[in-house]
């Protein structure tokens, strides 16, 4: 049974200009940051973590915790690595641990609700992503407002859902999860050439990944065009995914 959709994507609309007026101008020194030395093992963590090096990303971000045991970030990017190594309760206890140090905090706010969305917990997922927003210092407001949308599209509010992916392109027209989240609720409505625009839009960011390349299929199937679908399936077959959505 499809449960009623909260008007927390309304909120998030609401907190748009603050989080655009965040944008505009230098953003405050987060109170979760802690000493030099454990920022540069955070930093490096973070750029390790998108390499796909998770590995050294932990002893990284395990490096940060020793220097600042009392640094909510470091507790973060340590959770993030253990997540990607599939330590699932480990990264569980140190994301916790970064909430118990900055409940305030909107890099922590956004994570402790992304955790939450993909434990069952939308409606609380959302309120953290409100609270994340009204965090003046982060940097990052369409992340949290991209992860919003996701999360109302997985417990279908495709209402709120819209709403939040809409907010987070206008902070960032270019960002990749709500270009694709747009595809996705387009075509589920029957709009493909909508969603063939947005995940367009996507494409021409950087090569699609394997879900995005099975969602590319499947929009141009639905809309006619066998020559693009076809176009798709061998990228996706190159990826070693497999011949994707309506082969043989």
């Amino acid at each position: 049974m499809r449960r009623p959709e909260p008007r927390l994507g309304v909120v998030l609309l609401a907190l748009l200009p603050l989080a655009l007026a965040g944008c505009a101008s230098t953003p405050a020194p987060s109170q979760a940051t802690g000493s030099a030395v454990a920022q540069r093992s955070i930093n490096a963590a973070q750029g390790l973590l998108d390499q796909g090096d998770a590995e050294a990303a932990l002893a990284e971000a395990s490096a940060a915790v020793r220097a600042d045991p009392r640094n909510a970030l470091a507790y973060l990017a340590r959770s993030q690595a253990l997540e990607a190594l599939g330590r699932g309760e480990e990264a569980a206890r140190d994301l916790q641990r970064a909430f118990a140090l900055a409940p305030k905090s909107g890099p922590v706010l956004n994570a402790y609700g992304a955790w939450l969305c993909r434990n069952g917990r939308a409606e609380e997922a959302m309120q953290r992503f409100v609270e994340a927003l009204a965090d003046e210092a982060y940097a990052r407001p369409a992340q949290a407002m991209a992860n919003a949308g996701s999360c109302a599209a997985s417990a279908g509010w495709v209402e709120r859902a819209e709403l939040n992916f809409r907010a987070a392109l206008t902070l960032a027209p270019n960002d990749a999860q709500s270009l694709v989240g747009m595809a996705k609720l387009e075509h589920d409505r029957g709009d493909h050439l909508r969603a063939r625009a947005f995940l367009q839009r996507r494409e021409a960011l950087a090569p699609l990944t394997a879900p995005e390349l099975v969602l590319a299929i499947a929009i141009e199937e639905a809309a006619g065009d066998a020559r693009a679908a076809e176009r798709y399936r061998k990228q996706l077959s190159g990826l070693g995914g497999g011949p994707g959505p309506g082969s043989s």
